[in-house]
């Protein structure tokens, strides 16, 4: 285990000290460098340990080979991709594990949208990280370092500016918002935001330290602290972030975490209700989306999963508003990407134009069960799901990413994952018992 590094279009990751080091980030900073040409690279991440060792490896690499890099610090995932418009840089490198374990660290990489490289960028990206001798700039040509620390506060203006928020709406209801920050990247934006939409805010686990004070993906079973501060404070609503704050979870006022599925939903609500238009999620996202958009009498499509791949088919369709099921909210009209920022924010725009709590805001769509559930990956994975397809030749099977079944009520989808080394088998239905009768139906076809 300590030896993989998982690599794919969402770059790299891996165990620190080990599989993921110094050595490797200066090479994939002086490839990407290579790759983008003369110009700006912008360069943050999330607060994990191994930030500034792995942030300068990457800095020294780009600049051996003439990238000018601008050190924007610890900042939200999305704010890395914002910044590189407002630099007219050539692309971006976040150094983020995002929601792995906290002894991990990783890569991602932008392109000069401020997006991460779409399938066929980083097929020629990859041509580059393989090449044994990368040029190297002489001395009159060889890169700067500059430093950038306003980087989150023209993010948070930028989702102030939305133009389907109504301010003095969401301040005069006052929310009491409680939010964990997992002691990562948003510790410092999110408090930010929510106070300038006039909530009262009470945040936890907010010193960017990488020390996270549960685990880092915010999952129901994770949010065990929020979930009894949101019910001790009497709180509106609590919100939950994972490490690098792309993605965002929802505890009601009643205490309860209900689901990071539930956050996409509620954000398409808002964004339908005020402009109508195409929804793109992925083959994993809840039904829940699609209740919505059929809600506001909108088309919803779906692609793999990968922010890369909802980006790209949001583009083609020109949707108004998308994400995945995992609390990765993405409105084009602030960025191409993830964000829980934005996510908070329209969130308490549903709540404040519906007048409503956030536990009866999701009593207006069909209560979905949606198990997650995953495994080992072995080398004979693919042998496997080859074997499962002929078992399942009498099914109706969606190839798109994996393997889907959809059934009339219900679904079952089992797919390598992009981030770590392990196979996911989500399964939908209208109860639990049934979503985990799909899932050992599967694992034991698997087997």
């Amino acid at each position: 285990m300590a030896d993989i590094l998982v690599e794919g279009i969402s770059g790299a990751r891996g165990i620190v000290g080990s599989s993921m080091t110094p050595e490797l980030a200066q090479h994939y900073g002086h490839a990407f460098a290579a790759f983008l040409g003369d110009g700006k690279l912008v360069i943050g991440g999330d607060s994990r340990t191994s930030h500034d060792v792995l942030k300068s490896a990457a800095m020294a690499g780009a600049m051996a080979a003439g990238c000018d890099c601008i050190d924007i610090g610890i900042c939200p995932t999305p704010t890395v991709g914002m910044t590189v418009k407002d630099h007219k840089a050539k692309g971006a490198i976040a150094i983020t594990a995002s929601h792995n374990p906290v002894e991990w660290n990783g890569i991602k990489l932008f392109n000069n949208k401020g997006e991460f490289l779409t399938p066929a960028q980083y097929a020629q990206f990859r041509k580059v990280l393989d090449r044994k001798n990368l040029p190297l700039a002489d001395w009159k040509k060889v890169g700067s370092a500059s430093v950038d620390n306003e980087a989150i506060s023209r993010h948070i203006e930028r989702v102030l500016k939305l133009d389907l928020l109504n301010l003095q709406r969401i301040k005069r209801r006052r929310f009491k918002v409680v939010i964990d920050c997992v002691n990562g990247a948003g510790s410092i934006a999110g408090p930010k935001l929510l106070s300038e939409l006039g909530c009262h805010v009470l945040a936890i686990n907010s010193i960017p330290n990488g020390r996270f004070g549960r685990k880092p993906e915010p999952l129901p079973q994770n949010l065990t602290q929020l979930k009894r501060r949101v019910k001790s404070e009497k709180a509106d609503i609590g919100f939950a972030l994972d490490p690098d704050a792309d993605r965002l979870a929802i505890v009601s006022e009643e205490g309860k975490a209900i689901g990071e599925e539930h956050t996409l939903a509620l954000a398409l609500a808002a964004v339908l209700a005020v402009e109508p238009g195409n929804v793109v999620v992925n083959v994993s996202t809840s039904k829940m989306c699609e209740d919505v958009a059929t809600q506001f009498g909108c088309s919803i499509y779906r692609s793999k999963v990968g922010e890369a791949n909802v980006v790209e088919l949001m583009r083609s369709k020109r949707a108004v508003a998308g994400g995945e099921g995992n609390g990765g909210v993405i409105m084009p009209k602030s960025h191409y990407g993830r964000d829980s920022l934005v996510g908070m924010a329209l969130v308490l725009e549903h709540l404040a134009n519906m007048k409503t709590t956030v536990s009866n805001a999701i009593k207006e769509y069909p209560n979905y069960v949606l198990v997650k559930d995953k495994g080992t990956l072995t080398s004979d994975f693919g042998v496997k799901l080859e074997k499962l397809k002929r078992k399942l030749d009498d099914k109706k099977i969606n190839e798109l990413d994996g393997i889907r079944i959809d059934y009339p009520d219900s679904w079952v989808q089992i797919r390598k994952s992009n981030t770590e080394p392990i196979y996911r088998i989500f399964a939908e239905a209208g109860t639990s018992r049934k979503a985990k009768e799909l899932i050992a139906e599967i694992k034991s076809l698997l087997k």
